[in-house]
């Protein structure tokens, strides 16, 4: 063997577990807890012990180079049984690497040129596609994150001139009954997603599906809010004049906007608001509602003061039998 091929050889011997497990981590991200172990090693989920089976699992070393490990498992409890569930899809994984800092930095770069720079809770993270990197206080060591949703921390701020424009320009779509021409003026043209099947148009804060495709007014309209948008200077737009949170969906477990005004809206006959024809659902999020009591017996009910909207959908109601 010449000298060269000694070399070479000595060099896929000692290519350090950290390029490895990091080049296969880049190559096809894991989206289920198997694919995640067969690359780092096992965590050892016990799906008889709640805590594990749900989850989030932290792990220490679970492999050699990987100093620790923390897993956001993706079980829908109301359901499955998450004791009955083998291999859970993964919303997040998280691991922090010992060494090797640079190489994984410059393999990354090679893979995903121009990274965003951010910073989460202080600390500078770079994004590289759909992967988020950051240096550990440990000489050589990094951390290395993907998440199924994009963070908070990686979606931009909107300043409150921003943040008014949106709120006029939603006003707008909606009082317009929500038509193809009247949101390409205002917020952007719609395009055809193969994958969706339907017309989406993205923005760094927010995302929008609009179905039928190419039709001139939707059947379904839903825009859904990366960053949370405040609710006060919306509802009076659309007309809710005395807006209440109450729970929503089978298992309670939502939180959307009525209006004590019209408990049930004459125009389409359901129980939440309605606007040019449009059954309005607009789902906030539970965090920061305060509890009020208005004898209702189906539902708690919460201030909408202060309330924060997660997303606004729009849907025509069904056909009379």
């Amino acid at each position: 063997m010449t000298g060269t091929a000694v070399r070479a050889a000595d060099e896929v011997q000692t290519k350090p577990p950290e390029m490895e497990m990091v080049a296969a981590l880049v190559a096809k991200p894991p989206d289920v807890l198997s694919k995640l172990e067969a690359i780092i090693g096992p965590l050892h989920r016990e799906p008889a012990t709640l805590a594990d089976a749900v989850g989030p699992l932290h792990r220490l070393e679970p492999g050699p180079g990987v100093a620790k490990a923390d897993v956001e498992l993706g079980i829908d409890t109301y359901h499955e049984d998450p004791r009955k569930v083998t291999d859970p899809e993964l919303l997040s994984w998280s691991l922090d690497f010992l060494a090797d800092r640079d190489a994984c930095r410059r393999l990354l770069a090679a893979r995903f040129p121009g990274p965003r720079e951010l910073r989460d809770s202080g600390r500078r993270v770079l994004r590289f596609g759909d992967f988020y990197f950051s240096e550990l206080d440990a000489a050589g060591g990094f951390r290395l994150a993907w998440y199924r949703r994009e963070p908070l921390f990686s979606i931009p701020e909107r300043s409150e001139r921003e943040t008014a424009k949106l709120v006029a320009d939603l006003a707008a779509v909606a009082n317009a009954g929500f038509t193809r021409r009247v949101i390409a003026a205002h917020l952007g043209p719609l395009v055809y997603d193969r994958y969706l099947g339907h017309d989406i148009l993205r923005s760094p804060t927010w995302t929008l599906e609009y179905s039928p495709t190419g039709a001139a007014k939707p059947q379904r309209f839903y825009l859904v809010f990366k960053r949370p948008l405040p609710s006060r200077s919306l509802l009076p737009r659309l007309g809710i004049q005395r807006p209440m949170v109450r729970s929503s969906d089978v298992h309670r477990i939502g939180r959307s906007i009525v209006d004590l005004d019209h408990p049930v809206s004459p125009e389409t006959g359901y129980a939440f608001p309605a606007l040019r024809g449009y059954i309005i659902d607009i789902q906030v999020y539970p965090e920061g509602l305060t509890e009020i009591d208005t004898h209702d017996p189906t539902s708690i009910t919460w201030s909408a003061k202060g309330s924060q909207i997660f997303s606004i959908g729009a849907s025509l109601p069904p056909p009379p039998p």
